[in-house]
């Protein structure tokens, strides 16, 4: 509060004119008054793999205001039109904001543009672009909180990819670990220190020891994040990078079934309402962080990334079958194809194996050195594990079924 106060009583009695401002805007015409350029007292510096809108977070909460009040007091004239989302204000935040931002905590303006996410090798799309889907490394903020400094959101955070941190092997958490809200974190000044605390009931990012990612997922998420992160930094023209969007629009894509996006037919686990893209065109950028993780773990499945068929198992066999068709518009799949009215339904009917021949399948899986394996593992390792054998059991003893469209597809 007392920085608040401070911040009020010298948005009154502002700092001293900058005579060598460049003409531009904001620059008096010959004969005006000169326009006072503000400068605030005190501006923490930023960190070298920070993000910008993470800095200027940190400036704001020193003075008890939000990050629009400081940038409205050093220029009411900003525009308004670039003050939101990642795209505003940490990718192309403009030369404009860049100026006043460097003149207002006295700072080098190339290095303030350097934080742009523009400057690096990357284009927007594959960064997230709703900063509340963002999620935080808890081992990472316990670090700055240990040696005495302030929180902070990582550049490598803000990457669609960023599922587990590379350095602690925890996963990212978006979610509140008080109120379970999924609202963001936002800073507060506690303690003389920038705190991230939750956007819906104020509780800071949970201090103490990180939940471990499982331990049988590390390699494979890595192993995914790092595949997927070489693919989008060779440019956007790659090979792989150019799949890995195809893949995920086409998970997005409406089935035939209701209009229920493809992703929802891979199985565990389960889609949420919560899990839904802003933008089913951009996926990736637009989900929050469970639902980029689903994403991921489709596309890694249908291109077979990290080993993810042995690993996660086998995509549907329709799924497959209509990425590898390559239809390069990919907007033909989001097209609801309705089912002919004259259509006999036992036209489509399939022979079913007999009792005998489930049992006998379910009693191979259950001798498999395989299934033996993981028993001494959790059950979700069991539940992938039983998922994948049953389905390569079905595959090697193939039934017999009219014909018609393939009963498994949507």
């Amino acid at each position: 509060m007392h920085h608040h106060r401070q911040f009020r009583r010298r948005q009154s009695r502002p700092a001293a004119c900058d005579d060598d401002a460049p003409h531009g805007k904001g620059t008096p015409a010959p004969g005006e008054p000169v326009r006072p350029v503000r400068v605030l007292p005190l501006a923490p510096r930023p960190f070298d793999d920070e993000l910008l809108s993470s800095w200027q977070g940190r400036v704001a909460c020193r003075y008890g205001c939000t990050l629009r009040d400081v940038e409205s007091w050093l220029d009411a004239d900003i525009d308004p039109g670039r003050r939101g989302g990642l795209i505003g204000r940490d990718f192309d935040p403009g030369d404009a904001m860049i100026t006043f931002w460097a003149r207002a905590c006295r700072m080098d303006a190339g290095r303030l543009a350097q934080m742009a996410l523009r400057r690096h090798a990357r284009a927007s799309n594959w960064y997230i672009q709703d900063r509340w889907h963002q999620g935080v490394c808890t081992a990472c903020l316990d670090e700055d909180h240990t040696n005495g400094r302030d929180h902070y959101f990582r550049r490598a955070w803000s990457r669609i990819e960023a599922i587990v941190c590379p350095r602690h092997l925890t996963m990212l958490r978006d979610m509140c670990g008080h109120c379970f809200a999924r609202t963001g974190f936002r800073f507060d000044c506690r303690e003389g220190r920038g705190r991230l605390v939750c956007g819906s009931c104020s509780a800071p990012v949970s201090f103490g020891r990180a939940d471990s990612v499982v331990s049988e997922w590390q390699s494979f998420l890595l192993a995914l994040t790092n595949t997927v992160t070489l693919a989008i930094e060779e440019g956007p023209q790659g090979t792989v990078a150019k799949d890995i969007m195809r893949a995920a629009r086409l998970l997005w894509s409406s089935s035939q079934a209701g209009g229920k996006p493809f992703i929802a037919w891979l199985g565990q686990p389960r889609l949420s309402g919560n899990d839904m893209p802003a933008d089913r065109d951009e996926p990736l950028a637009t989900a929050s962080l469970q639902g980029r993780m689903l994403t991921l773990f489709g596309i890694a499945r249908l291109l077979d990334l990290a080993d993810a068929r042995s690993r996660i198992g086998l995509p549907p066999f329709f799924l497959a079958e209509k990425f590898a068709a390559g239809d390069p518009s990919w907007s033909a799949a989001r097209r609801v194809v309705p089912q002919p009215q004259n259509v006999e339904r036992h036209a489509t009917t399939c022979a079913l194996r007999s009792d005998a021949e489930y049992r006998s399948l379910a009693e191979q899986i259950l001798a498999s050195h395989q299934w033996k394996a993981v028993q001494g593992a959790g059950s979700v390792a069991r539940e992938r594990t039983l998922t994948r054998l049953m389905a390569e059991a079905l595959d090697r003893a193939p039934r017999g079924r009219a014909a018609g469209r393939d009963p498994a597809a949507p």
